[in-house]
């Protein structure tokens, strides 16, 4: 049966409009390991001819030259016994065939091939310039490395500048997607699902496999060999040689230390390595920097962006040993004790999404943010706080189980003033449970308070 289509519309309507010019086109596609690139890429070459290359973690020229002849051939010729025996004849080849009928040339994770053959990259600026763009081929060049994509193949150092036609960065499914994906289910395990696989559409197949969410979790996270209890790890070995630092650190944000000299202390590793080990997984999309927004708020330390290392460093990974050893119920009673709580927190990223893709304000930088308050002493935090073309942003995420009253929108009020005095503002204020009459009527009487329910962030009702 034909697995349906869920999300990704916008990209493949790119795709297509690509296919349809019937010129020499030249896409790049990247995004995180499992995000849905090759399925991306399969849905669109379904009924249209032409070669995909898939290249081979760790292989060498020979092993790559080899594995892109059979494609070649099945692609070409119907049949896997040619042999090329080198890239210059392969790429002829698709050259020639390109000349009179409209294909593709597709291969995926680019950085796997260039790190055994290093003058690919130069080669395939040579036949873009002297061939290709003659042609009526359509090349894809797809990986998962946004490190290698961003400076090797995009960046002004390479061969490749500037020759791109359209480039597609990857993202992990909107809330409003993995609702797609669950259709009986509830909103808090929809949450939940989301937010435990980052949105990630492979692992989101592996929690719909399961009637509830309490289920997925002890199986797919709390059973040694289990498919979420691996995947970091595999992750993480795919891009490092040695994982033991990388997961030191993770375990340390995860557990909210999350300055440099403090992750230091606790693991022992110096502040240099630190610092550049934080680097290298915030080029994987797995952690960022803390930053202010337009001068404002502390705008210090580390956090972990993806929500499915957050997760999984927070109350997996602490309990690896047990786990392997089949004794992880513990764990997951323990996780399942705070998981409210962390849904409720993380949800805030996706309230910042939502309002960033439906909005009409031009919205030019957007976070949370923690700032001290003078008066009491203390610091105060804004979930949602940016700068827009009609004024700053204020947001306050509320996923609870009761409606939402007028005392948020005050507090809220309260610190927009001590954060940015009497400038323009609008506020967005998102409630899992709806809002109280108080506050509704407050959002009729002013046009900058933008009320947002847990079934507008999911994109149905429930």
């Amino acid at each position: 049966m034909e697995e349906r289509i869920i999300g990704r519309k916008n990209e493949l309507a790119r795709f297509e409009k690509v296919w349809d010019s019937g010129r020499f086109e030249f896409i790049v596609l990247y995004g995180r390991r499992r995000v849905g690139k090759s399925f991306l890429i399969d849905a669109f070459r379904e009924g249209k001819n032409g070669v995909y290359f898939e290249a081979v973690d760790g292989g060498t020229e020979v092993t790559q030259l080899r594995l892109l002849s059979r494609s070649v051939s099945r692609g070409l010729y119907g049949s896997e016994n040619l042999i090329f025996p080198d890239f210059i004849s392969i790429f002829d080849d698709i050259a020639k065939h390109a000349e009179a009928e409209r294909m593709y040339f597709v291969i995926d994770e680019i950085s796997y091939l260039c790190e055994s053959c290093p003058e690919i990259i130069g080669l395939l600026q040579h036949y873009i310039d002297t061939t290709f763009r003659n042609s009526k081929l359509v090349l894809i060049l797809s990986g998962s490395s946004r490190r290698f994509i961003e400076e090797n193949i995009l960046g002004r150092q390479s061969p490749l500048y500037g020759r791109r036609t359209e480039q597609i960065k990857l993202f992990p499914f909107t809330a409003s997607e993995t609702a797609e994906m669950f259709p009986s289910w509830n909103i808090q395990d929809i949450a939940t699902a989301h937010i435990i696989t980052g949105g990630i559409p492979y692992y989101l197949k592996f929690i719909a496999r399961h009637d509830n969410i309490l289920q997925a979790i002890h199986d797919e996270f709390f059973q040694p060999g289990s498919s979420l209890f691996t995947e970091a790890e595999l992750l993480l070995k795919s891009v490092y040689r040695k994982t033991g630092t990388y997961e030191s650190i993770l375990i340390q944000l995860a557990g909210r230390t999350n300055e440099v000299n403090k992750i230091s202390g606790k693991t022992g590793l110096s502040e240099a390595n630190v610092s550049t080990s934080l680097a290298s997984l915030s080029s994987m999309g797995i952690v960022a920097k803390k930053e202010k927004i337009a001068g404002r708020g502390n705008g210090r330390g580390w956090e972990i962006t993806d929500s499915y290392f957050a997760f999984f460093y927070r109350y997996v990974y602490p309990y690896y040993s047990l786990i392997e050893r089949g004794r992880g119920n513990a764990a997951y009673d323990n996780t399942i004790r705070f998981l409210d709580g962390f849904i409720a927190k993380r949800i805030e990223s996706e309230f910042r999404e939502y309002v960033i893709s439906h909005s009409d304000l031009l919205i030019t930088s957007i976070g949370s943010i923690d700032f001290p308050n003078p008066f009491q002493k203390r610091n105060e935090e804004i979930d949602l706080f940016g700068e827009s073309n009609a004024g700053w942003i204020i947001g306050e995420c509320k996923w609870q189980n009761s409606p939402i009253h007028y005392d948020v929108f005050n507090l809220l009020e309260m610190r927009k003033t001590l954060l940015v005095g009497e400038d323009k503002a609008h506020y967005f204020i998102l409630s899992k449970s709806g809002f109280a009459d108080d506050i509704r009527k407050l959002a009729v009487e002013h046009d900058n308070i933008h009320l947002v329910t847990g079934e507008d962030l999911f994109g149905r009702s429930f």
